[in-house]
């Protein structure tokens, strides 16, 4: 019996689980560091890759944890996904790595973090740098959408801001196909937090993706500009449901332009009703003056860029061993 079995026999199951993932990251050249996110599948560390020396985030899903719908539909999904939508606006993926056991996601580290912690240091956003990463957010969905994608899990959480303070959408685990000769494909399952659920998708009967993720997209908005959901965070649907019909309520302690208030009470609309492409980025909020942030108020300054090259568009290996 070698060294390295007896090791392994002596070590509990989940630091052998440890050990086998740092040995898989380090044969591509991975350094991992600590843990950043969690999800229901997945979590996701932070890394060094001395290939291209740079910092990296690595999403890492267990195979055996996973039930069958996360293997069969999320996975595969998410990884069609990944290789086919490049904008500046989704965070970059660099690889994929799939081994028996696992499945492991490169993709750029954004230094600042989510939107979601930003909220939770200030409360909530000047109208100008909300309407700035909410257009950031519009392009990235529109590129999305037209492509015949829908995100479907669109919330703080899963928006990021790099080194140059600009947002980066994440998270594709739960994207679908949203079209299909242009056609709109009709999304039969509930995706994503009930906070950002538009009412079709709560009523759970099939919906078009596309517009849930515009509903969720205005959820966010709401959220930057007041420092809160728009309705709640309830999980009893019938509650949440009633609080949608009475409509969108504006807190009288914040101010913010009428403009915007009217283009949130467009996004809250019944889908049949609700503000979609191309009108919805032709909203005339985009182009009224608002006034501009003063030093004091921006959290970080704008770093000048790495220097260092992006790897291509993310690539798919095996690898046949099971960490």
């Amino acid at each position: 019996m070698s060294a390295q079995t007896r090791l392994n026999e002596a070590l509990p199951e989940s630091q052998q689980r440890l050990s086998h993932q740092a040995t898989t990251l380090a044969t591509h050249g991975y350094i991992v560091g600590e843990v950043i996110g969690q999800g229901t599948y997945a979590v996701v560390k932070k890394a060094y890759w001395t290939k291209f020396k740079r910092t990296v985030a690595i999403k890492i899903m267990s195979k055996t944890t996973a039930g069958e719908t996360f293997l069969q539909k999320c996975l595969p999904r998410e990884l069609d996904a990944i290789r086919n939508l490049r904008h500046e606006n989704i965070i970059h993926y660099y690889e994929v790595i799939e081994t028996t056991m696992r499945v492991y996601i490169s993709m750029r580290y954004a230094e600042h973090g989510t939107l979601l912690s930003l909220i939770r240091r200030q409360g909530h956003l000047p109208e100008v740098r909300a309407r700035r990463y909410y257009r950031q957010l519009l392009a990235a969905l529109e590129y999305i959408h037209t492509a015949g994608y829908a995100h479907r899990d669109i919330k703080l959480e899963n928006m990021v801001l790099d080194g140059n303070d600009r947002l980066k959408l994440i998270d594709f685990g739960f994207a679908c196909r949203a079209r299909d000769a242009d056609a709109p494909v009709l999304s039969k399952t509930f995706c994503g937090s009930h906070a950002y659920a538009s009412p079709e998708l709560l009523r759970f009967k099939p919906y078009d993706p596309v517009h849930a993720d515009i509903w969720a997209s205005g959820v966010v908005l709401y959220s930057l500009l007041y420092g809160r959901l728009p309705f709640s965070n309830e999980k009893q649907v019938n509650l949440l449901l009633q609080k949608i019909n009475r409509g969108v309520i504006f807190p009288s302690n914040i101010t913010v332009s009428r403009e915007v208030q009217c283009l949130l009470k467009q996004l809250f609309l019944p889908v049949e009703k609700r503000i979609a492409w191309p009108e919805l980025g032709r909203s005339l909020w985009f182009f009224i003056e608002l006034e501009e942030e003063s030093p004091g108020q921006v959290e970080w300054p704008q770093p000048a860029p790495d220097g260092v090259a992006e790897p291509s568009a993310a690539k798919r290996s095996k690898v046949d061993n099971k960490a």
